[in-house]
């Protein structure tokens, strides 16, 4: 029996032509194992809307095509589902994709999508709302807001908002409990890790795994302009855990109480929320395509058979 394959393109994400893909997937789709559909997002949240629709029609695979918004998107249209998420990443983070190790080629991407094996992820959820990478309160939430103020996507503009918001930004304190433990910090940052990075290859929680069933908790604490730079190579060399100014804690339920409410970020997109946010792991519940070569780094997940 055939599989059921979607596409759904994000037509304004990236720089790639959206028709050189769709004819790249037309063109190159094996017809004897696939049928195919290929659907262009309208609007914010129309990616969640029709991979919900697609799950409900019982599609076995559907593929996020866009940045990290998008794959967002999508995966919450999926989950609690059979179908499987797969991602042809055309974003400027794209801090999912390269978790998994998917390449960032649309060509080689798509072949894993078609190709790939599926496993079962976690997810994690701030205040009701899902979130796949990462999600935060803090500095990095500022910076999204900023980022996204600017337009202009790519790493550049995402440095040069990191830099304009350094200046302006003022730690906060925070009562933390994580799972029935309460402490207080002054705090730099807060951020949420279900996966290792935010995107570009920035590692905020190096050590995060998709199949613990836990989100790494990282506390960035206030430090000075001179360690900055320190402090971004760590981030981009896999070392932050090694530095003083970081806490890390592993846990199944979080609460994070603010000074006062304000942004916060899921996978990079700011979201204006209260006081206290509620954080916790959920196991399990979204099926992914990852790339077959990479099947060691996900043990122990619990490889599943596409049907």
């Amino acid at each position: 029996m055939k599989e059921r394959i979607a596409y759904i393109i994000n037509p304004i994400s990236g720089i790639t032509d959206k028709k050189t893909i769709a004819d790249y997937i037309n063109k190159t789709i094996d017809a004897n194992k696939f049928d195919s559909e290929i659907y262009y997002t309208k609007c914010v949240n129309d990616g969640f809307r029709q991979a919900k629709e697609f799950a409900g029609n019982d599609f076995d695979r559907v593929i996020a095509v866009g940045g990290d918004g998008t794959v967002n998107e999508v995966a919450r249209g999926l989950l609690g589902s059979n179908t499987a998420l797969g991602i042809i990443p055309l974003g400027s983070g794209n801090g999912f994709a390269r978790h998994l190790k998917i390449s960032l080629n649309y060509q080689k991407a798509n072949q894993i999508a078609q190709n790939g094996e599926i496993i079962s992820s976690d997810h994690g959820v701030l205040n009701g709302k899902p979130f796949f990478c990462t999600a935060g309160t803090g500095f990095d939430a500022q910076v999204g807001q900023r980022f996204a103020q600017i337009g202009r996507r790519g790493f550049v503009s995402y440095a040069q908002a990191s830099f304009m918001e350094y200046f302006h930004y003022s730690p906060q304190s925070y009562k933390i409990t994580i799972d029935g433990k309460t402490f207080s910090r002054r705090a730099f940052m807060i951020t949420c890790a279900n996966t290792s990075q935010w995107g570009y290859n920035a590692y905020i929680a190096p050590k995060a795994s998709l199949n613990d069933g836990l989100i790494d908790l990282v506390i960035v604490s206030p430090f000075s302009f001179v360690v900055a730079p320190i402090i971004g190579l760590r981030v981009f060399t896999k070392s932050l855990y090694n530095s003083r100014n970081i806490e890390v804690y592993r846990a199944k339920e979080a609460t994070i109480e603010r000074d006062k409410s304000g942004y916060v970020h899921l996978d990079g997109e700011p979201l204006d929320e209260g006081k206290i946010l509620n954080v916790k792991a959920v196991p399990g519940k979204l099926k992914i395509i990852v790339p077959a070569s990479e099947k060691k780094l996900y043990s122990p997940f619990r490889y599943l058979n596409s049907r």
